[in-house]
């Protein structure tokens, strides 16, 4: 699915993360408060774009669980819901 410039919508990106980094929603919702059942509408596409705040707090939560993801991982998320890290100079 291409939405604007970006090739992935927000809901593909993040369940494609959580399923490269074995992160669940579960444990998501126990490191940062979010309530899992809005992380899973989320991931189901059920919910749109979260706010950068409840973005930057799955992304940390996921490094946290994880050591497979990589900042670009991260970027592409946050590219999936408009938003950038400004990671390029």
């Amino acid at each position: 699915m291409v939405i604007g410039i970006y090739s992935k919508d927000f809901s593909e990106a993040f369940a494609e993360l959580i399923a490269e980094t074995h992160v669940s929603c579960y444990q998501i919702s126990q490191f940062t408060g979010i309530n899992q059942g809005y992380l899973s509408r989320l991931r189901s596409g059920e919910k749109g774009n979260p706010s950068a705040e409840v973005l930057f707090k799955i992304c940390l939560a996921i490094a946290h669980y994880s050591k497979k993801v990589a900042i670009q991982d991260i970027e592409g998320l946050f590219n999936a819901a408009g938003r950038s890290l400004c990671l390029s100079t």
